[in-house]
């Protein structure tokens, strides 16, 4: 029995007809040459009278080559057998993860075409391709697989590889909710509080955006501490929407931390802290939020809680420019209009007025035209 070693470089469709890699004579994963190879299948090959004959003469002149050598390859051991038996057996290892996935889903597994369909949503192993995502997800959501419903439901919710449909991304949400999915719990919590496909209702999204986070789902309890701190659904309560932003925010969801800073900042529902502020908001700032960016921003500009830094300032206001935030966009402008943190630029001061004008800053739009009139809107 030969064992053959592919990586991701050097697939040949010929092992696509392999059996099942269910079969467990063979060990599922081996390390060869520093690199996790997965079973992708085993088949056997059976020759005729005239190919035995045919192996029986090479394997003769292998063996006279070997011996003369001192050697006795596993090849001409292999050659020997599939002389004498007629037939050869061969195992596939691969590196690729995708295809022995690919493999796994003939056998009509539904939690390997989940992953099938992950991979090709996601892109990994192969090209990305929300069509084929779908294709998979549904045959795995048909056995009633829970996180496939959810995904499925995503799709549908997003119009990514299939027709958009709400009332499609209720029914396989719900059918995932049902089975304690939390991602699909706080999807549908998402869908009601929107009225998307569903009665608008804050009640009946706090109802699974609570199923969600009693799991320790992140977005959910964000979202819960936002509905108490609007009072949407629930009486409001700071309290309560300081420690549902805490629970998400120790799991490092960035808007919940952002939230959690806000609300240090003012003192709601907790001591006022200008540090924790600034701690928060740094934290989602990391992380791309672009309020908190702009925030960073604002406060090293005036000096709030950090050594005044108008370089500083400018870091900030940018990288939530370049998110779209719109009054980022106007500061940073004015940045560049005054020269502050930044070399003075005319040009530059413009472009983020314009930006911040396109999207309808009033103060952005007043500001080009009184450097039009000064003959400095530059394009």
């Amino acid at each position: 029995m030969l064992v053959k070693y592919i990586n991701d470089n050097a697939i040949s469709n010929k092992y696509f007809n392999a059996t099942s890699c269910l079969n467990l004579e063979f060990e599922q994963s081996k390390m060869y040459k520093g690199r996790t190879y997965l079973l992708l299948g085993n088949f056997e090959k059976t020759y005729s009278l005239i190919s035995r004959f045919e192996i029986g003469i090479r394997v003769i002149f292998k063996t006279l080559f070997s011996v003369g050598f001192g050697l006795f390859f596993e090849s001409v051991r292999e050659d020997w057998k599939s002389f004498w038996n007629g037939r050869k057996k061969q195992v596939i290892y691969s590196s690729s993860p995708f295809l022995a996935t690919k493999i796994l889903v003939k056998q009509g597994n539904a939690t390997t075409q989940y992953k099938l369909g992950v991979m090709y949503l996601e892109g990994k192993g192969t090209i990305q391709s929300h069509q084929k995502a779908a294709k998979y997800f549904q045959l795995a959501a048909n056995q009633n697989h829970a996180a496939a419903q959810n995904n499925l439901g995503l799709l549908y919710a997003n119009g990514w590889g299939i027709a958009q449909s709400d009332q499609e991304a209720v029914k396989y949400y719900q059918l995932a909710a049902k089975q304690g999915n939390a991602s699909a719990q706080c999807r549908l919590g998402d869908l009601y509080v929107h009225g998307r496909g569903v009665s608008q209702s804050y009640q009946k999204s706090f109802e699974y955006y609570q199923l969600a986070a009693k799991q320790g789902n992140a977005s959910a309890q964000c979202k819960l501490g936002a509905m108490y701190a609007e009072g949407l659904g629930v009486p409001q309560s700071d309290q309560e929407a300081v420690e549902y932003f805490q629970l998400a925010a120790n799991q490092n969801h960035a808007a919940a931390q952002y939230c959690l800073g806000v609300f240090y900042a003012h003192g709601r529902g907790v001591t006022q802290s200008d540090q924790k502020a600034l701690e928060y908001c740094q934290l989602a700032a990391n992380q791309g939020i672009a309020t908190a960016q702009y925030s960073l921003g604002l406060m090293y500009a005036h000096g709030h809680c950090v050594p005044q830094s108008d370089q500083e300032a400018v870091k900030y206001y940018q990288l939530a420019a370049n998110q779209n935030h719109t009054i980022a966009q106007r500061n940073l402008g004015l940045m560049y209009k005054n020269g502050q943190g930044v070399a003075q630029s005319d040009q530059e001061a413009v472009k983020y007025f314009q930006l911040a004008a396109n999207q309808g800053d009033l103060t952005a739009q007043h500001n080009l035209e009184v450097m039009n009139e000064n003959g400095q809107n530059i394009t």
